[in-house]
């Protein structure tokens, strides 16, 4: 008996401790970063400085509209200090999937991507422009 009960004991620890031998490629997390207007953002040898909002029609809270609307801003890209170019970026609620694949610089190595703009407008109040800014995703 007491054999029985010491195989039965090495059996189920053996199940028990095995590991799983798929190997998982884990995915590096996106980093958020916030960028504030008239600012700049470093990443490696970029910077990308929020330079305009150009309109910012989004129904406000509080309010019915028939159409969502949409913000628009201005973000130039430079690389070792020298301009590469202006992005125009579009934050509406029809264009998340276009904004979250590598829409402000893609590489093989490194993609930054325009994923909201904050505040969100209420009714009866202007949102001042030094108060905008855009959360933009990096991703190694």
């Amino acid at each position: 008996m007491k054999n029985l009960l010491l195989i039965f004991t090495l059996v189920i620890t053996s199940i028990v401790s095995a590991q799983d031998s798929t190997a998982v490629k884990a995915e590096a997390p996106k980093i958020v970063s916030k960028l504030m207007y008239g600012n700049t953002l470093k990443v490696e040898d970029l910077e990308f400085k929020f330079v305009a909002v150009e309109s910012d029609s989004r129904c406000p809270k509080g309010v019915q509209c028939v159409w969502a609307g949409e913000a628009i801003v201005l973000v130039d890209v430079f690389k070792n200090g020298n301009k590469l170019e202006q992005k125009r970026l579009v934050f509406s609620p029809t264009s998340q999937l276009q904004n979250a694949l590598g829409n402000l610089f893609s590489s093989e190595s490194l993609k930054v991507s325009g994923l909201n703009i904050v505040p969100y407008p209420e009714s009866g109040s202007k949102i001042k422009i030094e108060d905008y800014y855009i959360q933009l995703a990096v991703k190694n």
